[in-house]
């Protein structure tokens, strides 16, 4: 055999080797780049997911941000006093008035229904409330106060006056209960507590912190 023609033998096996390589290098190629396109779609379809999600957060905010013109029917209403610096609700018929029985717990008997019916108008804002932002929930804080003694005015921060103001919050809560109000059904949490003769906003006539004090607070749910 001619040494030429051993070359281009030689020369055709090389050219072959190459021509397979090749493919097999775009094989994998494309098959790398079909991955890569899958994983770009899936984070494309993610970024997106999160966008929407950032959207509907933002949307929700802006509802709590601007929900205080939604509150402005119970701070217009008659049976409320509102304190905007630290956006409590006073029931006005019962601003220093006694309602509770002296050292005791237990509401008296003559000012049941005014608390009564505080609790149904509070109940019905905050059906309007829910009907109209469903997707966010809210904290109703109950709290009870109590007044100091002008003639021996007590220490504010003893113990058992925050358990006592406490109790009387749960017996204005009870009242409600057991009068069919249920604000849990309108995405409601309820808390109580007892301030004593402590906590904000408390009136400088000593007798008018006689009183519980209602606070809606707005929440985002997830």
């Amino acid at each position: 055999m001619k040494k030429n023609d051993i070359f281009w033998i030689g020369y055709s096996d090389l050219m072959t080797s190459l021509f397979f390589i090749m493919l097999v290098l775009f094989v994998m190629a494309i098959g790398y780049l079909k991955v890569k396109n899958g994983e770009n779609e899936r984070l494309v379809k993610e970024l997106q997911r999160r966008e929407q999600g950032l959207i509907k957060e933002k949307e929700k905010l802006e509802k709590v941000l601007n929900l205080e013109k939604q509150f402005e029917p119970l701070i217009k209403d008659n049976s409320f006093y509102y304190l905007p610096d630290c956006k409590k609700f006073i029931v006005k018929d019962l601003m220093g008035i006694e309602i509770f029985n002296p050292n005791q717990v237990d509401i008296k008997k003559e000012y049941i229904e005014r608390t009564k019916k505080a609790g149904k108008k509070i109940e019905e804002f905050l059906k309007e409330l829910n009907r109209q932002n469903r997707e966010l929930t809210y904290l109703l804080v109950i709290e009870g106060n109590m007044a100091n003694d002008y003639k021996n005015p007590k220490p504010i921060d003893r113990p058992d006056f925050y358990i006592k103001s406490y109790q009387r919050a749960l017996a204005v809560y009870n009242l409600w209960i057991d009068d069919g109000i249920n604000f849990r059904r309108y995405n409601v949490e309820v808390m109580l507590c007892g301030s004593g003769l402590n906590g904000l906003c408390r009136d400088p006539i000593e007798d008018n912190n006689k009183r519980f004090s209602i606070q809606i607070i707005p929440k985002v749910s997830k």
